[in-house]
């Protein structure tokens, strides 16, 4: 191979690394400016989101509710005689002759889903708390 020739590929070579180079932090220049531009995007909704009015009132509404539903309501409605129905599933012979049997217990009965309410609550208020 002659001097001039392995000049000319070292120079394409060189050329076409170059070139890749330069392309390659074009994109990362411009992946970085559509970042920011969507970080701004979201700043922007979370800001409009948060200077909305009534949505403090409303979450402040559920968590006195929920609270009501935990603390409040078992003391009242044990003084009552107001009566609350469980449904019970009974199987019965080999599963052939179940059906649903109701009992009426007295008090108010807590569902799961709002103990786990209320701890969804109080998990979100301390942890909010902490970021302060």
């Amino acid at each position: 191979m002659t001097t001039e020739l392995i000049a000319m590929l070292g120079g394409g070579v060189s050329g076409f690394v170059m070139k890749m180079i330069a392309a390659q932090s074009q994109n990362q220049a411009e992946l970085f400016e559509r970042m920011i531009q969507s970080q701004i995007t979201a700043d922007d909704s979370a800001d409009r989101a948060a200077s909305r009015d009534g949505g403090v009132y409303v979450r402040r509404f559920l968590v006195g509710i929920t609270f009501f539903a935990i603390v409040l309501a078992p003391f009242v409605l044990s003084f009552t005689d107001v009566g609350v129905s469980i449904a019970r599933e009974s199987k019965g012979f080999l599963g052939l002759f179940g059906g649903v049997k109701w009992n009426t217990v007295q008090g108010f009965v807590i569902l799961p889903e709002v103990r786990q309410t209320a701890l969804a609550i109080v998990g979100f208020y301390f942890g909010s708390s902490q970021v302060k």
